[in-house]
């Protein structure tokens, strides 16, 4: 028998990173003045009205792989030592639908890992997932101003000793290292080509370390929306009730090309961010120009690149019931998540922000009997990954 559940194990994940958690603010787009402030995690929420959804926490993000072997040794390098796996590698066709896979009897994945990141300032969790079927290679997104996720920010006491050793580690770059001391940033790809920001704190300087990287935290994550007024009015509704606007600004020649661009872009946004639990921040920009008008990864969420944010909420069908009555639509119904028996204590759903963005709310659930599958399909089979050797 395989205890505890996929679920709780997940808790007990988010339960250790939020003890205490920095969150990193910036007052400016391009990073000035970054603002820290220490939270404890309480695990009973207070809700503050009937329309509080209780979210309180970022549990991860998911990064789809070509290659698992390859891409987790690649977090590896910048921090990501340690994970949690033993997941099943099959599911339920309930979770199958909760992915957007309405069709299929049943998923399949290759691996899967809870990347952790030890001694983070904040939560970084990374669901790092290889889909054997169904899987979507299609390239990420070719330029970090596509609609939706199109890349995670990493915060570093020292980027030019990171730029440097992750160079010499063949990791591919846009360019080199833009800004002043304190206040600099770089692209780099993944394995699979998606976009991480390297950003540079000119607070935080922790002691020089040989051959490994000076990050200390995921600050935000970047998405781009068509609309910003309307995507912080969504945002609200989940609970990002802090907001600073990014006023419109169009950059210069060598910053736009620190972006990957060859002429200079403009585009507005804002930060919000929870104030509560892990107090989070998500960075939504408006590209004025150059704009791209290709919608966010459809549905199902299989797409190699960054496909779905995970959330913490304390209820996920009160959560849910409370945004479908402010018309927030969902991908599928709830499903019990994760192993697949009678004994799940949570579940999972996907919200759709404006732009496609998938949000995943992970919730408390009353135990029920697994949801029978279609008559057409074979048998219910949960199979996990075999033991490491």
């Amino acid at each position: 028998m395989r205890t505890p559940t996929y679920f709780a194990r997940l808790q007990n994940i988010a339960a250790t990173m939020l003890v205490v958690a920095v969150w990193l603010s910036s007052l400016e787009a391009r990073g000035e003045d970054y603002e820290l402030q220490a939270t404890v995690q309480t695990p009973e929420i207070a809700f503050e009205s009937d329309t509080d959804i209780g979210l309180w926490a970022r549990f991860h993000f998911a990064i789809h792989t070509e290659d698992f072997d390859t891409t987790r040794e690649f977090y590896r390098r910048l921090g990501f030592t340690q994970g949690i796996t033993g997941f099943p590698v099959t599911n339920t066709h309930a979770m199958a639908r909760a992915l957007g896979m309405f069709d299929l009897c049943q998923y399949e994945l290759e691996k899967g890992e809870v990347l952790l990141f030890p001694g983070a300032e904040n939560t970084t969790g990374i669901d790092l997932l290889q889909w054997r079927v169904p899987f979507n290679p299609e390239p990420p997104y070719d330029r970090p101003n596509h609609l939706g996720m199109a890349y995670a920010t990493l915060l570093t006491g020292d980027l030019m000793s990171d730029y440097a050793f992750l160079k010499s580690q063949g990791v591919s770059f846009l360019s080199e290292p833009y800004g002043a001391p304190g206040n600099r940033f770089v692209f780099m790809r993944d394995p699979d080509g998606i976009y991480l920001k390297l950003e540079e704190s000119a607070i935080l300087r922790p002691a020089q370390k040989s051959e490994q990287t000076q990050i200390m935290g995921m600050p935000y994550i970047g998405i781009n929306v068509s609309d910003v007024e309307a995507s912080v009015a969504f945002y609200r509704r989940f609970g990002y009730a802090n907001v600073r606007w990014i006023n419109e600004q169009t950059l210069t020649a060598e910053e736009s090309a620190a972006w990957g661009f060859d002429e200079p872009v403009t585009y507005r946004g804002a930060d919000v961010a929870l104030d509560r639990g892990d107090r989070h921040r998500l960075r939504l920009l408006q590209w004025v120009a150059p704009f791209d008008p290709e919608p966010a990864y459809p549905p199902p969420i299989n797409h190699k690149g960054i496909n779905r944010l995970a959330l913490t909420v304390p209820h996920v069908e009160r959560a849910v019931a409370i945004l479908k009555a402010q018309d927030v639509p969902f991908l599928s119904e709830v499903a019990p998540c994760c192993s697949g028996t009678d004994t799940d204590t949570g579940g999972i759903v996907h919200a759709i922000d404006p732009d496609g963005v998938f949000l995943e709310l992970v919730g408390d659930l009353t135990p029920r009997p697994v949801p029978p599958q279609p008559a057409h399909c074979p048998p219910l089979e949960i199979r996990y990954p075999a033991p490491a050797q």
